[in-house]
């Protein structure tokens, strides 16, 4: 541990930390962690999440806390929003699969030769179920599974390279992108959640069909840059119910939870979703799971009328409305899953460099491997440099120099990381 714990320091778990409370010591060497100050005191969400990244529990000094500390936590919420916790906690019981991505650029940029080529074959299967819908056919559930079956084992390669495709969007398709990014992201999420390869493919096929359903909504309304009006939003949120009953008509058994999924991703906790309003333990959570993804995905998207917002803004976003959206605990997983510095971030390193985040394995998710863009005096790098942060933490100098000090906007900075990190591993085109 970082220091001696005082006997009036109290050990706190680090899921019922709260703004306000003072971290006089950690459960491990501080070292091990990105806080470079020994003690401070909780102020943001962004602290919370690196602590429940870093740490299984604190030392918490009543004293230097700016609220009450050792009395019984008040829930925030009614218990009912609370469920996801129980099912959480069931799932993780169990070892959690080994989701290592490659430290080695080499062998990360032919994973990605391999991701995108699966990726690739699953967005030319979505085009064509989407024009074949829009021409009167039915869905292709045969294909579906196949190329589901394919990410499934991508996945279970190397996860970070088929994250970090998610990255590369055309804002002209985004209802087929979108849908192949959510099936990804549930997958990753599902496995690291300790979901079996049966499971995460009835998750996945679900995920990558949950808005078949939008080809029956008028593309006035659905690419419509502004608020839609109250008759637009019921004409919207037909599709979870169309895409339903589409792919029920295309004569295949498929498993109940992947209908359900189609048919709830907009439920919600608070019982305020669509089609059916579900709430608290109605909801399965392969449900769940698909909706924090859509709602991840669909914010830090470029759209043809607005650009997304950065990943760790998206992040924000989804803990801010998870008590009665998904279940705060369930969208602190999905943020251990993806990283605190998700693949894809612009981060600024302690030595005044700036880089581009590629990939991350669960025991070094603060030392990822980075693409270094700019030198701390603001000049390009002429030549490509990816340096892994993890390796160079072996000495407390190395440490110390090298980690991540901040996230930053790419629009500030003038870069293009999807196109800049296309080119540099000669990816192909999503077109």
């Amino acid at each position: 541990m970082g220091g001696l714990n005082n006997k009036m320091h109290l050990k706190v778990d680090v899921m019922s930390l709260r703004k306000g409370m003072f971290v006089a010591d950690l459960d491990r060497d501080w070292r091990e962690t990105s806080f470079l100050l020994q003690g401070f005191l909780i102020q943001n969400t962004t602290q919370l999440a690196q602590l429940r990244e870093s740490c299984e529990y604190v030392y918490v000094d009543p004293a230097k806390s700016t609220i009450p500390v050792g009395l019984p936590a008040q829930p925030e919420r009614a218990p009912a929003v609370e469920t996801p916790r129980r099912v959480v906690r069931r799932i993780r019981r169990g070892p959690l699969p080994d989701l290592r991505g490659h430290s080695d650029p080499a062998a990360f940029r032919q994973e990605l030769g391999r991701a995108t080529q699966v990726q690739i074959r699953t967005h030319a299967y979505l085009r064509r179920a989407f024009e074949d819908v829009r021409m009167g056919a039915s869905v292709n559930t045969e294909e579906a599974r196949a190329v589901v079956t394919a990410l499934v084992d991508t996945i279970s390669v190397n996860v970070n390279a088929s994250l970090w495709l998610t990255n590369l969007r055309n804002k002209d398709e985004y209802t087929s992108i979108h849908s192949m990014n959510v099936c990804i992201l549930a997958i990753a999420f599902g496995r690291h959640l300790g979901l079996g390869n049966e499971e995460l493919k009835t998750l996945g096929l679900g995920a990558l069909l949950h808005d078949i359903g939008k080809i029956k909504t008028p593309l006035e309304v659905l690419n419509k840059p502004g608020k839609l009006t109250p008759e637009e939003f019921e004409i919207m949120k037909r599709h979870p119910v169309e895409g339903h009953d589409l792919v029920l008509s295309s004569g295949d058994r498929l498993p109940p939870m992947t209908l359900s999924i189609i048919r709830h991703h907009h439920e919600r906790l608070a019982g305020n979703g669509y089609p059916d309003r579900w709430s608290d333990e109605r909801i399965p959570l392969p449900v769940l799971i698909t909706s924090v993804v859509d709602v991840y995905d669909a914010v830090t998207s470029d759209r043809c009328y607005h650009d997304g917002m950065p990943a760790h803004r998206g992040l924000q976003l989804l803990y801010d409305i998870a008590p009665d959206s998904f279940g705060r605990e369930l969208v602190e997983e999905f943020i251990r899953c993806v990283g605190i510095y998700p693949v894809g971030s612009l981060v600024e390193l302690t030595t005044g460099e700036i880089g581009i985040v590629l990939s991350a394995d669960t025991r070094h998710r603060l030392k990822p491997l980075i693409r270094l863009l700019r030198a701390p005096d603001g000049t390009p790098y002429g030549e490509k440099q990816l340096i892994n942060l993890s390796d160079l933490a072996d000495t407390e100098a190395n440490w110390r120099q090298w980690g991540i000090k901040k996230v930053l906007e790419p629009a500030d900075y003038g870069i293009d990381i999807k196109g800049l990190v296309a080119e540099d591993f000669s990816l192909q085109s999503l077109n």
